[in-house]
């Protein structure tokens, strides 16, 4: 039984492709086995990737305190006020030594109004405050203000 030039090329190509699968999949690391913790420093490492890269990304933030390095990875943000009605936006920076280093009072929108912004750097072991919710966006390139 003979067989075509073209069945034997694509029976070669069919192999080629077949042996190339497992090594395109060895890339994607698998990160089920991981533990609690690593899968936590994975993700730090990953956020500070995307912060270092500039990759602008928006999130929003409750009104909570955020330690960088464990909650946001250091960076230069954009923070808009999501504060309503007669609310104030407050946003406080600590150094790693607790002292105060920043302090932002932003007036919620009125009536159609844009919201306020204020761009702030977040450096290694800086603990950030914010009183009412905020949206984060990630600064990348030259900051116009």
């Amino acid at each position: 039984m003979r067989i075509s030039v073209f069945c034997r090329r694509f029976l070669c190509c069919l192999l080629i492709c077949l042996l190339m699968i497992p090594a395109a999949l060895a890339d994607v690391p698998d990160i089920s086995s991981l533990t609690n913790d690593e899968i936590v420093e994975l993700l730090a490492k990953v956020n500070q990737e995307v912060a270092s890269r500039g990759i602008n990304k928006t999130a929003k933030l409750p009104q909570g305190t955020y330690g960088c390095s464990q909650d946001l990875p250091a960076g230069r943000y954009v923070f808009t006020c999501l504060a309503t009605g007669d609310d104030w936006g407050n946003l406080f920076v600590y150094n790693e030594n607790g002292k105060q280093v920043e302090w932002e009072v932003i007036v919620a929108p009125k009536n159609g109004e844009e919201p306020q912004t204020v761009y702030i750097t977040l450096k290694e072991g800086y603990t950030l405050k914010c009183s009412t919710p905020f949206s984060l966006t990630i600064a990348a390139g030259a900051l116009f203000q």
